[in-house]
């Protein structure tokens, strides 16, 4: 999408990140816009899942340049 001048937003957990970073850097996107979630998520409750998406939900809106 970046390539194509579209709004792009990679979004990994924090295991990931660095991986995520490295991956972008070297496809020649090193400001690739990212949004990092807690890790682990899939052993989390569902509710505390579900309360990290709702916190972090306008975090990824911003980043994809919807106005608040």
């Amino acid at each position: 999408m970046a390539s194509r001048e579209k709004t792009a937003v990679v979004v990994v957990t924090q295991e990931f990140e660095a991986l995520a970073e490295r991956m972008a850097a070297n496809a020649g996107r090193p400001g690739l816009r990212t949004l990092v979630l807690p890790y682990p998520l899939d052993t989390r409750p569902e509710e505390e899942v579900r309360t990290i998406a709702r916190e972090r939900h306008r975090s990824l809106l911003r980043a994809l340049g919807v106005p608040d």
